[in-house]
């Protein structure tokens, strides 16, 4: 035995069509496959004799005073804007409208009887504005203006609900009708493919449940697809449904949001009623209107609650910076953060500390709630339907209704929202239960239509009123903006910890600096003071080249450490003022003191071609003090102790070499020779701290320009700087 469910059932290939209308079926080379078998008696022949027939000589047929009006129909139907071609003729005194269209590769022509509704711009425009009062709810309005079009006894808007039930949520109605506003329909009531064809096609009615309907009398045993026809007749299930609820003619107009079936205008009269193809086309475009003027109401809503909200995250976000303490800050936002959710109560806490505000669960229920939703992974989850049960006393209120985000990555931070429990009394029209009739003839099993519609209530529990989207993408933006601050204050401290460890180096690096450039200077006034003390009988002008060299040293070391505090009073770079500096008597002092310090007399030093260069006076001495005195260092060792100091220039840059035929490194293991402290290997047993070439590298960059190394050990090493030419 066979059970058929109402989702099999092929309602749009029914092959019938309603009493008012006429269909006629083409192929895709324009010839009649199919014709309604009332025909015969709208234009006394049978429907067999026009199968085979072309479009147009049926047209002329069927329609021989309008044959001239139909000659560019195929134009009208070719544009996707106006798939339909439709016109009003005169059939013996009475209106018709007549409708070609393309569907599945067929041609259709359907003919329908008119009412003679006529519907006028002005009161289009007036059935506009009065959608758009804002004094007035858009799907209240929807129905008295649909009702007054049609003149039904009942229009009712039918929103569907996430579980596919649904509900009517407006509704105008006859004064001798009861009230169905608030009823739930239950999911089988509209079954899956009846869905499918209110989404393809907006409209569609039946004039009189108790009329006979016209069978398609066909050329070939396929079923043709009436998904778009206007007079394709109902199933039999739903033409029992509508009798059963004491209906003998319906209409309904799809309500399309973003692309979805949310809803139908659904119409009922108790008395048949034929609704024309106007009052269809004025009843859906109607229906479409109300559908942007509602949508543009919710983003109007959506974008003041945005402004609203965006407000409150600022000044939490501000608050944030400013304390670190999470409780104190969500402390002083709870109950405005709870306002903005229309939650009942609110929680925030970790393993160690927690607030709560408003109505909460028992303690120990928010532990088993933590610990039921530890297995989501999302960092905000959000149920109307949360159950928790252990330890649960009957006197306790429930909170179905949870938010739970986690406000810190791998810690126990979690803020939580309550709602409590929303009890409220469903009425259904009738009682939501699908009835199953045996067919004894073909042995098979069908659904049947419910008989009846009469209230049925139940209590409906265990649940809170559900979180909106646009609640829980408010708390998302919460998560992620205590989130953001939290990291961006972590990249804070880690930032003012690298600049503390820099200031360190820095002091660290002045320090050195000055112990270690201070040498030059105060050997040469020790050597010429020595000088003076050794020789009895001076002459005025050895005199006073001693005295100058002292001068000039005491002069220097008063710079150096001039610098050394501005430098350090600023923690910052300095701002230089450069100048075109000739170096060479700073070469030369720099020599002549270097060769006395390191005791390198026989060294043969040579001063090639030197340019001036764009630098600050102090720093250039420092820079070539380090640079030629660790050249004259470390070659004074050898048999004939070398250093060559020149200068090159070009279009961008003037180029420094200070060569030697020193020790030498070793560069192979990528080393950095710059860094504070670092000696080579082979540097034992020479005097030393490994701070000269950190200074280089400091003055380099503070002077703007480069430096560059080549060396191998025990075949001396040669540096280059380039001084930018122009700043």
């Amino acid at each position: 035995m066979r059970h058929i469910d109402c989702h099999e059932e092929r309602i749009h290939s029914c092959g019938k069509i309603q009493s008012f209308g006429y269909l006629f079926v083409f192929d895709r080379y324009e010839q009649c496959i199919a014709a309604s078998e009332n025909t015969e008696q709208r234009w006394l022949c049978s429907a067999s004799s026009l199968i085979g027939k072309n479009i147009d000589e049926l047209l002329y047929f069927l329609l021989p005073k309008y044959n001239t009006l139909f000659q560019h129909f195929r134009d009208e139907i070719a544009d996707p804007v106006f798939y339909r071609f439709v016109e009003k003729v005169d059939l013996d005194g009475s209106d018709y409208y007549v409708s070609i269209y393309r569907h599945a590769e067929k041609l259709y022509l359907e003919i329908e009887q008119s009412n003679g509704f006529d519907l006028k711009q002005t009161k289009l425009y007036y059935y506009a504005k009065h959608l758009e009062r804002e004094d007035s709810d858009v799907w209240k309005s929807l129905t008295q203006l649909i009702r007054e079009i049609i003149q039904f006894d009942r229009v009712m808007i039918y929103r569907f609900k996430e579980d596919k039930s649904g509900q009517v949520i407006a509704e105008s109605i006859s004064h001798n009708l009861d009230p169905l506003l608030g009823y739930r329909y239950p999911e089988f009531d509209i079954p899956q493919q009846a869905r499918a064809l209110y989404k393809a096609f907006l409209a569609r009615h039946t004039a009189d449940t108790e009329s006979i309907v016209s069978p398609l009398v066909q050329s070939t045993e396929e079923e043709i697809d009436l998904t778009r026809c206007s007079v394709r007749a109902l199933s039999p299930i739903h033409l029992q449904y509508l009798r059963n609820a004491k209906v003998r003619a319906s209409a309904s107009f799809s309500i399309i949001v973003d692309g979805e079936l949310w809803g139908l205008v659904a119409c009922q009269n108790v008395l048949p009623k034929h609704v024309d193809l106007a009052q269809r086309h004025a009843c859906t475009f109607l229906t479409q209107y109300a559908v942007n003027y509602y949508l543009a109401v919710c983003r109007k809503q959506e974008t003041q609650y945005i402004e609203l909200t965006s407000q409150l995250e600022a000044e939490l976000k501000e608050k944030l910076w400013l304390n670190n303490d999470l409780l104190a800050t969500f402390n002083k936002f709870a109950h405005r953060l709870m306002n903005k959710l229309a939650a009942d109560g609110m929680w925030i806490g970790n393993h160690k500390e927690q607030l709560s505000f408003g109505h909460v669960p028992a303690e120990q229920h928010i532990a088993a709630i933590h610990k039921l939703l530890d297995v989501q992974q999302e960092n905000v989850f959000a149920t109307h339907e949360f159950t928790y049960t252990e330890g649960l006393q009957t006197s306790e209120p429930l909170f179905p209704g949870v938010i739970k985000a986690n406000l810190v990555p791998d810690s126990s931070w979690t803020l939580l929202f309550f709602r409590k429990e929303h009890r409220i009394e469903e009425v259904w029209a009738g009682k939501p239960e699908k009835i199953i009739q045996y067919d004894p003839v073909s042995n098979q099993k069908f659904p049947s239509p419910r008989t009846s519609f009469e209230a049925w209530k139940q209590i409906n529990q265990g649940t809170s009123i559900k979180w909106e989207q646009r609640e829980i993408q408010f708390i998302e933006r919460i998560v992620l903006l205590v989130q953001q601050v939290l990291a961006k204050k972590a990249g804070e401290i880690q930032r003012l910890n690298e600049e503390l460890v820099n200031a360190n180096n820095t002091l660290d690096t002045y320090s050195y600096t000055l112990t270690h450039d201070l040498k030059n200077p105060l050997s040469a006034i020790r050597l010429s003071a020595q000088m003076i003390q050794m020789k009895s009988d001076l002459s005025e002008a050895f005199l006073k080249r001693c005295s100058t060299n002292i001068l000039d040293a005491a002069q220097l070391m008063a710079e150096m450490m001039d610098k050394m505090h501005e430098e350090f009073a600023s923690s910052n770079a300095v701002l230089l003022k450069p100048y075109l500096i000739d170096p060479t008597a700073h070469i030369l002092s720099i020599v002549e003191t270097a060769k006395q310090e390191h005791n390198v007399h026989h060294l043969h030093f040579e001063l090639g071609e030197v340019y001036p260069v764009l630098a600050e006076r102090t720093l250039l001495f420092q820079l070539f003090l380090n640079l030629i005195g660790n050249a004259i260092k470390y070659s004074g060792k050898e048999q004939q102790p070398r250093v060559n100091v020149y200068s090159r220039i070009d279009n961008s840059h003037i180029s420094y070499f200070i060569e030697d035929n020193g020790i030498g490194m070793d560069l192979k293991d990528n080393s950095d020779i710059f860094e504070i402290f670092r000696r080579m290997p082979n540097s034992t047993g020479y005097e030393g701290s490994g701070v000269g070439l950190s200074i280089v590298k400091r003055i380099v960059n503070r002077l703007n320009a480069t430096i560059a190394v080549e060396s191998e050990v025990g075949q001396g090493t040669l540096f280059r700087v380039d001084f930018v030419r122009h700043q």
